[in-house]
């Protein structure tokens, strides 16, 4: 499964959208919004992103990142 700059940017648009909200309400909602097709991935090739990024993130980004895809 591969992923593109588009996936990517519309990744990040979603979470710019999410501001002010809790983290357990952004999880939930990106969650969601993936699962039902409205972020525009599958949760497999959403999962496959957060995966790879993964390795350059912080240890905080990267607890909230596991978070993610347990909720997928």
């Amino acid at each position: 499964m591969e992923f593109n700059t588009q996936d990517m940017n519309r990744m990040s648009q979603i979470a710019r959208q999410m501001r002010g909200k809790s983290e357990d309400e952004i999880v939930r909602e990106l969650a969601r919004m993936i699962r039902s097709g409205e972020g525009g991935l599958t949760p497999g090739k959403a999962e496959q992103m957060l995966r790879t990024i993964q390795p350059m993130l912080n240890n905080e980004q990267r607890r909230k990142i596991q978070k993610l895809i347990r909720e997928l």
